[in-house]
This record gives C-alpha cells, sequence and structure tokens, in this order.
C-alpha cells in the first residue's frame, strides 16, 4: 500500500537514504584508496577500475533509492522526484564532507602532512619560497578545503543523477495539465 507524499514524509525519507547514499559512497572511497596502495601499471589499472566501479555503484544505488521512494508514495510526478533526488544528494554530500574532515583529523590525522611533502617534492624546482611560505599556510585548512571541494563534487553528482534519474523513473507530462483542464471543460 502507497502512502501519501508530503513534504516531511520527503525530508525524513531523503535523510535516510542520504545516510544510506553517504554509506556506499565512503564504502567505495574507501576501496579506492585500498586499489590506490597498489604501485605500478597494475596499479593504475586497478586506481580507474576503482573509481569507475564507484561512479557505476552510486549511480545504482542513487537510482535505486529514487526508485523506491518513487513506488512508495501516491502521486509522486516528475518535478517531486527530481525534488526528492536534490534533498538526497545534498544529506549524502553533507555526510561525505563531514566524514572527510574526521578522516583527515581523527583517522589519518599525518595524511596531509604526507600529500603535502608530496607536492613539494613534486613541484619544487618550481616553487619560491612565497608558494612555499602559502602551501605551509593552507596545510591546516587542507581538511577543510578538501571536504568542500569533496561536498560540491557529491552534491554535482547528486544533482545530475536526481535529474536523469527521475526523468526515466516518472517521466514528465507537460500535457498532463492540459487534459485535465479539457476533461474538466
Amino acid at each position: 500500500m502507497k502512502k501519501e507524499f508530503t513534504s516531511s514524509e520527503s525530508w525524513n525519507n531523503a535523510a535516510l537514504a542520504g545516510l544510506v547514499m553517504a554509506a556506499v559512497t565512503i564504502a567505495a572511497e574507501l576501496i579506492g584508496g585500498l586499489c590506490g596502495k597498489i604501485t605500478g601499471f597494475f596499479g593504475g589499472v586497478a586506481n580507474f577500475l576503482a573509481w569507475a566501479g564507484k561512479l557505476v555503484l552510486c549511480a545504482v544505488t542513487f537510482r535505486y533509492l529514487m526508485k523506491r521512494f518513487h513506488d512508495s508514495f501516491n502521486e509522486i510526478d516528475y518535478p517531486r522526484l527530481q525534488h526528492y533526488g536534490m534533498k538526497l544528494a545534498l544529506f549524502s554530500s553533507i555526510i561525505v564532507a563531514a566524514y572527510t574532515v574526521v578522516n583527515f583529523m581523527v583517522f589519518t590525522p599525518g595524511s596531509v602532512e604526507e600529500i603535502m611533502g608530496t607536492v613539494k617534492d613534486t613541484y619544487a624546482s618550481m616553487l619560491d619560497s612565497n608558494s612555499e611560505a602559502a602551501l605551509e599556510k593552507m596545510l591546516p585548512k587542507m581538511p577543510y578545503y578538501t571536504a568542500i571541494g569533496g561536498f560540491i563534487y557529491c552534491f554535482l553528482w547528486g544533482w545530475v543523477y536526481s535529474i536523469v534519474f527521475a526523468k526515466n523513473i516518472s517521466p514528465n507530462d507537460p500535457f498532463s495539465e492540459m487534459e485535465e483542464t479539457v476533461d474538466n471543460q
């Protein structure tokens, strides 16, 4: 039996679905991180496959969550489903960004310094003293910059997914209002 659509139901459902989507995204990132530790040609291939697998897994999960929402409620049209997808993307992106900050600051606190050391070593010949000083000032804020970038990245993918999958699951019928008006006359 389908439930009646309400805005609060949409927000509540999007929050729970966002948690599921974020868990899938984080798990895929952790697997990608393990593949990133492989060196050489096979490491590059494994890293690319992990990245592509993450995109596919996230897309399939996002579509499943949107389809589940669509099938659970009455009168879910394209705009409502697309807005639900945006809410789902918002919650998921917030959770992934928060995980990024916690990961850098608690689980792997030395990773930022390691990354910055690699950047300095790689570009040492191109950096002057001012650039090195700027990198040093940026170091404590790097987890936050990474989280903001991750939030934007995840939200943009969610935005694209919500538009594409909403059209696929509940096609937009621009003539539905006209038919109702004609039928009432």
